[in-house]
């Protein structure tokens, strides 16, 4: 099964237009009458969250966001009382290209003062700022409303129910992947620059029902989408939590060389994407092996997920790039260029350690790799490389997620897997479909 790392040059990329053609990794939608977008609450204030401010109103859409971190709001509103707008450059092999300008009707810190109309709300944020967003719009959400979440992962529909209860059952939800954008803020409320804005994107649903309104959203506010179908599917996707926690394994843990330590400080601190190697990019497939394997057995049990390779989701599916191999497209492909690895250097400039308090760790592993390891126990899907792993980061973090192969250790509860929820059987995992 070793396909899609650096012996993906074994597969024939002439046929990958056939699997897509033929639906088999996700299901096209037929287009259908457009849901109507009364306006929109862009909650955030973050990179991705202005880009939107900026991009949505360019398109004829009313927008409100919803910043409630810090002083956030109040920065925005001073900014656009300055200069007039929000906008975005988008790189010149973008649609749009070049400078587009945007203004919210509304920016505030509550909820009380901007979800009031919104009939779209859209969360470009991480997953540890779900429950406490969730929390701050509860009272003010309208039956119907369309809640869309990027990149969609870490348990969202788990944490919803939580925190928003029968509530859920008049939402419409869904997870929209890739985040749409590679971007920085480079004047705070006035611009952002967008090195890449996606082409192409997949949601999963919740209800499955409100499948086509959230494909018609999905499509209008940024492009071609398909449909994942179980919601569960994009809880499972191999994104970050593929990417991030392997390149750091393996940069610490480098092939026929000691591995680091505190004794052992890594030499430099190379390019994030640039710089993989054949041994990232196969420790990267080999977890997104067992991936497809714990897919297979929800599946087999009746649960219709959607696990793909991270080669045919991202290299094929959301860049089109040719690249032969995972290692190659992660090293050429150029919405990745210029990221360096999340290390910090030694005082004495002896050399670099990992930083453990990096979201590359503190998120992508509780509510990443924490919860592929959780539907697998579920399932009994053995996964002795993804747990490989895991035990290197939880130990380096100061934490016990899992015990002899088990996810049971006593900071389950700080993620967000199933067993965090009292999720421990099929059925369950299947709730609300």
């Amino acid at each position: 099964h070793r396909l899609f790392g650096s012996t993906a040059a074994n597969i024939s990329l002439a046929i990958l237009p056939i699997v897509f053609a033929a639906g088999l990794l996700s299901t096209a939608r037929k287009m259908g009458p457009a849901f109507k977008i009364e306006k929109i609450l862009v909650v955030g204030g973050g990179n991705a969250a202005q880009s939107m401010a900026a991009l949505f109103p360019s398109r004829g859409y009313k927008v409100n966001m919803l910043c409630n971190y810090a002083d956030e709001a109040d920065r925005i509103n001073a900014a656009i009382k300055e200069q007039g707008y929000m906008s975005a450059t988008f790189d010149s092999h973008n649609d749009p290209a070049g400078l587009v300008k945007g203004t919210p009707e509304k920016v505030s810190k509550f909820a009380k003062d901007v979800v009031a109309g919104c009939n779209v709300i859209i969360l470009p944020l991480p997953s540890f700022a779900y429950r406490s967003v969730l929390e701050e719009l509860k009272p003010y959400l309208a039956k119907g409303t369309h809640i869309g979440v990027t990149p969609g992962q870490g348990g969202f529909d788990w944490i919803a129910r939580d925190v928003l209860g029968e509530l859920c059952n008049d939402l419409v939800f869904f997870a929209i992947m890739p985040m749409p954008f590679n971007c920085r803020i480079t004047d705070f409320g006035k611009h952002v620059a967008v090195q890449e804005f996606k082409k192409n994107f997949r949601i999963g649903t919740l209800p499955a029902t409100a499948t086509d309104s959230a494909l018609s959203v999905c499509e209008q506010l940024l492009g071609p989408t398909e449909s994942t179908g179980h919601f569960l599917s994009t809880t499972l996707y191999p994104i970050n939590a593929i990417i991030h926690p392997q390149r750091l394994y393996a940069l610490c843990h480098p092939t026929g060389k000691p591995a680091w330590s505190q004794k052992n400080p890594l030499p430099s601190n190379p390019f994030f994407y640039e710089d993989i190697d054949d041994q990232a990019a196969d420790l990267m497939d080999a977890v997104n092996q067992e991936l497809i394997l714990i897919g297979d057995a929800l599946k087999a049990k009746g649960v219709l997920v959607d696990v793909p390779h991270i080669f045919d989701f991202l290299a094929k599916f959301v860049y089109r790039d040719p690249a032969p191999t995972l290692q190659h497209f992660f090293a050429n492909q150029k919405a990745y260029k210029g990221f360096r690895c999340p290390l910090k250097e030694r005082p004495d400039k002896s050399g670099w350690d990992p930083d453990f308090s990096n979201r590359y760790f503190t998120e992508d592993i509780p509510c990443g790799l924490c919860i592929y390891k959780g539907v697998a126990d579920i399932v009994d899907v053995p996964t002795p490389v993804m747990d490989t792993v895991l035990t290197w980061a939880q130990t380096n973090m100061g934490k016990e997620y899992i015990v002899n192969g088990r996810l049971t250790g006593k900071d389950v509860g700080e993620t967000t897997a199933p067993q965090r929820w009292g999720i421990t059987t099929v059925e369950q995992l299947n709730r609300g479909y």
